[in-house]
């Protein structure tokens, strides 16, 4: 075998620190241009006014009522508890909450103490101040993560695509109930995903055995991560279509006067959509940057292994002396 084939996990931290580069330079462009264009802004508002006009069947959700972030929290916590404590993952699991703390933080700094929202299109008045990223999806998205860093390699693919329907599925409950625009779900599954990677990066290097798998017996990430690829680009393709049949821009400013259900679906196939992309690249980077090992192998150190060469017999004596 092939010592290449042979490594620690998280071996390449370089390739961390640009993946969660680009996350921060998507979070930007979703800023920029939703936020800070005419475009982007009337883009966000009429998906967003139809999700106000039309009703849905899910039961509808109360902003004040603070039930809700337990109700969020409640089921991942419960499985992120039993595989830390079955597995006496203590320290992964503190480095896990700390993800989810420091995600919710970021959130609520940059919403309202960073970013601003100019009023370059009109706003209702109830809608002009900033509300990206959103709250309680970083909260649906990020507890859902922390089960996806504590488990096992094995389990890990799986665990991701549950990650992408629970943050999702709370996102597009959210936008249908019109209490955020698409964009703020995108940035918050996007700050989310630069904390899972900072996380997952401590995780690997303090828990390189639980994150090493044997060369012949490695999991298969290709299913997971090939139904998340699948349904992120459907969805999300299918959310942009449908803005076109709309009726493209006249359309959709016509539905600013007299709603359509073409921008209603397409800002939750947008919000749904892009937590699939995000999930699937998660999935396919994490099962990449984790350990492999040999069969009854050592688990491969980061600084690798010592090379000793043997001493020519005839020159035996020499080394002796010395």
């Amino acid at each position: 075998m092939s010592s290449a084939a042979l490594r620690a996990p998280a071996r390449r931290t370089g390739l961390w620190i640009v993946a969660t580069l680009i996350c921060g330079v998507l979070f930007l462009a979703v800023y920029e241009y939703f936020v800070r264009t005419e475009s982007g802004q009337f883009l966000d508002n009429v998906m967003r006014l139809t999700a106000d006009h039309f009703e849905h069947p899910l039961p509808h959700l109360n902003p004040q009522n603070r039930w809700i972030a337990v109700i969020i929290v409640a089921p991942p916590a419960a499985i992120f508890a039993t595989i830390v404590l079955a597995g006496q993952k203590y320290l992964a699991g503190l480095i896990a909450a700390g993800t989810v703390v420091a995600a919710n933080i970021s959130t609520q700094v940059l919403k309202y103490g960073i970013l601003d929202r100019p009023d370059l299109v009109g706003n209702p008045t109830y809608w002009t101040n900033n509300s990206l990223p959103s709250g309680h999806t970083t909260i649906a998205a990020s507890v859902a993560v922390a089960v996806f860093l504590v488990a096992s390699p094995k389990a890990r693919p799986a665990l991701g695509v549950l990650a992408a329907l629970w943050g999702g599925g709370w996102g597009t409950y959210l936008f249908i109930e019109a209490w955020h625009r698409p964009s703020d779900m995108v940035a918050a599954y996007l700050v989310v995903a630069a904390w899972g990677l900072v996380g997952g990066w401590l995780i690997f290097r303090a828990s390189p055995k639980e994150n090493t798998v044997i060369t012949d017996a490695e999991p298969d990430v290709a299913p997971a991560a090939g139904l998340c690829w699948f349904l992120g680009i459907v969805l999300t393709l299918g959310g942009v279509l449908c803005l076109f049949f709309a009726g493209g821009w006249s359309g959709l400013a016509q539905s600013m006067e007299s709603p359509s259900l073409w921008p209603w679906v397409a800002g939750a196939l947008l919000t749904f959509g892009p937590v699939f992309l995000t999930a699937a690249a998660g999935i396919n980077f994490f099962g990449v940057e984790t350990g492999r090992r040999a069969r009854g192998g050592e688990v491969p150190t980061h600084k690798g292994h010592r090379i000793v060469y043997p001493i020519p017999p005839e020159l035996r004596t020499l080394y002796e002396r010395v």
